[in-house]
């Protein structure tokens, strides 16, 4: 921001470290480092949107088991599930990138995060645009008889037909690498594939034909999509998802203290912001504001909230890319201090209200101080904060004595996910500063959490049922599956609602009874025992290379100025290291400016793209064999492992000013307990006829 404004200081006890970026704008473009990513254990800043939808669309919460109806502006993420039903459609938006469902498609999420998209889809149609990547990225779509990987930016249709026999794969720009039986061939802009068959399958490549419905719908959301970034441009990043929907629902303004600020047009005389809309739980970061409003969700997960001239304003802050989700930027308050005539009835009540610009998000879950940097470097002027040093409870906040700013229910509303607008509990005047302001929100969630109390009370169209026995074919193996609420409750209620960690969850699934394991993905780099492998279906075709590894990994590319379409191929463009001083990335280590620091830093980055190459080849390679001694579930759980391994590794190396990643100790499958059992006549052991996904 300028340096005349926001001359504000944080009254944060025991000393937060802030520090004033000299010379800033307030428009600059912050950006990460390719490879940059948060620390193991902590969230990923990448977060799925359900931004439209029209017709019949059911959800799944990762770790539930039910259908519910699809509430717009719902967060997803790794584990989550949608299905489209009869004239039903769906938008997904997800940074810089947009997904889109036909009717009739169920797409599980498999992975979601900042270095990977993978879908499994077993039957449907969906169409998936990129408009950026980074180095190393993987994104990939699994079907029951293909596995197709985007190799880069461009837009990418595939189709499954009922009976999951046949997979068409439509690259209208960019290329493709599709995989099955143990085989690999390229799809190039402008050509269709098709994949018929599993054990013996066949492949055929052609022209697009011409557009359909979905397509013809798919390109009236990219032109919407393109106008709204265009327009808004200059005050938000690119890869900020929800910025679409500014535009039309409001006004920019140029404010000499906060810069940039979007003002809502029509909103309700007692409007405040996060008032209307419901509370969901989400398993990684806990309560998570879900608003009502069709422009809600880039004013409630990014920037901060101002109360300017009599009315609020959305200050976006400074241009990250990419910015970092928050579950609500708000400030919890409870306990005690309510005058005994405010009524909650049984368990007591929660209110909030809106961090102001220049206030320190403080996560309710357990992050990294990375990660701390990161999520608040949008609005707050930091360089450094010692996450053990912040106390919440003696920050003096802006907002709280704003008129009308603080946000009261009750404890049954917030957990049941209850529509906050038509259940706000009026308090005194003098509670609001009496109140005790508090870290996070002290509510145990249920399992109607997860949805919501009037998702949970509506019927939901169910996909059919065979669609949950189709395995489909990956290169990748995806991160074991979330674990069932149910279980995840008990310990939840240890911690009075506080997000469970990382390291807790994989205590908690190794605490897990065995149980028959699910195939839900089967490597799509081997041949199907008594299979023929991936044949072509005449002749004149390019010959299919052996599927050995997977993708070169990517070069870093930048969106492109010129959105692709559907007749022109995607450009990749490699972006040129700057000649003039550095600004730090968001929660990048400080170093010097100057060229030789530059360097070295692009060196580092060369390093750790190579490295994670070289992981991802061995493990795709371990996922069409796993390793003797070592089950697949622990396979899984030790490639995410080794992923979160590597990235911490980068980040000490870029801490420490080095230009190499340290030499990284090949990893040792986890060997079986032996159990001594007497020796008795048997037969010969027979092989397993398929290494399998089995979860």
């Amino acid at each position: 921001m300028p340096n005349r404004s926001l001359q504000r200081s944080l009254s944060v006890s025991l000393a937060v470290a802030v520090t004033l970026l000299c010379g800033g704008s307030a428009l600059a473009q912050v950006a990460e480092p390719p490879s940059a990513r948060s620390a193991a254990g902590d969230p990923p800043g990448r977060v799925g949107r359900l931004a439209y939808l029209t017709g019949t669309v059911s959800f799944r919460a990762g770790g539930d088991t039910a259908w519910a109806v699809a509430v717009p502006n719902s967060p997803i993420t790794t584990g989550d599930a949608l299905w489209a039903d009869n004239a039903g459609r769906v938008e997904v938006e997800i940074g810089s990138a947009e997904l889109r469902m036909d009717q009739q498609t169920e797409l599980d999420v498999e992975r979601l995060d900042d270095a990977a998209l993978q879908f499994s889809m077993p039957q449907g149609s969906a169409i998936l645009r990129l408009r950026s990547l980074v180095a190393g990225e993987t994104d990939e779509i699994d079907a029951p008889n293909a596995a197709i990987q985007m190799a880069s930016v461009g837009e990418y249709r595939v189709d499954v037909t009922p009976d999951g026999a046949t997979t068409s794969i439509s690259v209208f720009s960019g290329s493709a690498n599709v995989t099955a039986g143990g085989s690999s061939f390229a799809v190039d802009a402008g050509q269709v594939a098709t994949v018929q068959g599993d054990s013996t399958a066949t492949y055929n490549l052609a022209d697009i034909g011409s557009a359909d419905d979905f397509d013809q719908w798919s390109r009236t959301r990219d032109a919407r999509v393109d106008a709204a970034a265009s327009a808004a441009a200059s005050y938000v990043s690119p890869y900020m998802p929800g910025t679409a929907d500014l535009d039309a629902e409001g006004a920019w303004s140029q404010d000499a203290s906060y810069g940039p600020v979007w003002y809502p047009r029509a909103v309700a005389v007692d409007w405040a912001p996060y008032r209307y809309g419901h509370w969901v739980w989400v398993s990684r970061w806990g309560w998570t504001w879900v608003d009502d409003a069709s422009w809600g969700w880039a004013p409630f997960h990014y920037g901060r909230w101002a109360y300017i001239h009599n009315r609020w304003g959305w200050c976006p802050g400074r241009r990250v890319a990419p910015p970092v989700f928050a579950p609500a930027l708000v400030v919890f308050v409870g306990g005690g201090g309510f005058s005994v005539s405010t009524s909650f009835g049984p368990g007591g009540g929660v209110g909030w209200f809106p961090l102001a610009p220049e206030e320190v998000y403080r996560p309710p879950y357990t992050v990294s101080p990375v990660y701390l940097r990161r999520v608040n470097v949008t609005n707050v002027n930091i360089t450094n904060i010692n996450i053990t040093n912040i106390n919440v409870t003696n920050v003096n906040y802006r907002n709280r004595t704003v008129v009308n700013a603080l946000t009261v229910v009750s404890q049954k509303t917030f957990v049941n996910g209850t529509p906050v607008g038509r259940s706000v509990v009026r308090v005194a005047p003098q509670d609001v500063a009496r109140v005790a302001v508090i870290e996070r929100a002290p509510v145990v969630p249920t399992r109607v959490s997860l949805i919501g109390e009037e998702a949970a009370g509506r019927r939901a169209a169910l996909p059919p049922v065979v669609l949950a026995r189709r395995p489909v074919l990956a290169v990748h193996a995806p991160p074991p599956k979330p674990i069932s609420f149910a279980v995840q409750q008990a310990e939840l209620a240890k911690t009075a609602g506080r997000p469970l960690t990382h390291t807790e969850v994989a205590t908690l699934r190794k605490q897990l009874p065995v149980t028959s394991p699910v195939i839900r993905e089967r490597p799509a780099t081997t041949v199907i025992p008594g299979g023929a492998g991936l044949k072509p279906a005449r002749t004149g075709l390019p010959a299919a290379r052996p599927a050995t590894e997977p993708a070169p990994a990517r070069v870093t590319v930048t969106r492109p100025t010129t959105q692709p379409v559907p007749s022109q191929p995607a450009t990749k463009v490699t972006p040129e290291p700057p000649t003039g001083p550095v600004r730090l990335p968001p929660g990048s280590p400080p170093m010097p400016n100057g060229k030789t620091a530059v360097q070295s830093r692009a060196q580092l980055d060369k390093a750790y793209a190579a490295q994670q190459q070289q992981m991802e080849q061995r493990h795709a390679q371990e996922f069409a064999k796993p390793p003797k001694g070592e089950t697949v579930p622990q396979l899984t759980a030790r490639q995410d492992s080794e992923h979160r391994a590597l990235t911490g590794h980068y980040q000490e190396a870029a801490a420490a000013g080095k230009s190499k990643m340290p030499v990284q100790p090949k990893a040792q499958p986890k060997a079986q307990p032996q159990v001594r059992t007497v020796a008795k006549p048997s037969k010969k052991p027979t092989k397993p006829e398929n290494p399998a996904m089995m979860r």
